[in-house]
């Protein structure tokens, strides 16, 4: 199996943790490269990441991913939280995104406040379940660390659970390999 992201994807990072220890090769790239560009595109149309190739089978999208290694249909509950836990990460990307390129570098735009609103409900909602380290923790983990890496939310000090369960992730296996600070 190749995966084929960045390592400070959110996304991509989901993806290692869930594949843990199985055997992989992972080519980490610079999405915002000109080569980085060229081989994501060789395997994803949509130019996104992650992308994983196992052996003929080519699939370029985290929920599809996730779902393909699990070798299972998710439930309809299942679904529903990867599903939020995708919107709340893509607002975040969006918000990094205009901040990268000098767009909206202090997120008063109504796009910036508008993303920055379904990232605290979305948290919001999250930080009323009890969290365990599966497929749903792990990708809420990586979503909010990937927050505070990129600084986009700091949602340590309002909500208490979400931050409780991300200072109990941080022994979790393959956290530290996987931490896009290193």
């Amino acid at each position: 199996m190749l995966l084929i992201g960045s390592k400070a994807s959110p996304y991509v990072r989901k993806i290692r943790l869930q594949l843990g220890q199985e055997v992989y090769k992972f080519l980490a790239v610079d999405i915002f490269s000109d080569e980085g560009k060229q081989i994501v595109q060789k395997y994803s149309p949509c130019l996104r990441i992650p992308v994983l190739v196992d052996e003929k089978t080519t699939i370029w999208d985290s929920y599809l991913i996730a779902q393909y290694l699990e070798d299972k249909t998710f439930d309809l509950e299942t679904k529903k939280n990867l599903f939020l836990i995708n919107e709340m990460t893509d607002a975040g990307i969006q918000l990094y995104q205009l901040r990268k390129f000098h767009l909206d570098e202090s997120d008063t735009s109504v796009f910036s406040q508008n993303n920055l609103t379904r990232i605290k409900n979305i948290l919001s909602y999250f930080d009323q379940m009890s969290l365990e380290w599966n497929l749903l923790g792990r990708w809420v983990f990586c979503t909010l660390d990937w927050f505070l890496y990129r600084d986009i939310y700091d949602f340590r000090n309002d909500f208490i659970h979400l931050n409780h369960f991300y200072q109990q992730s941080q022994n979790e296996k393959y956290v530290q390999e996987t931490d896009p600070r290193l």
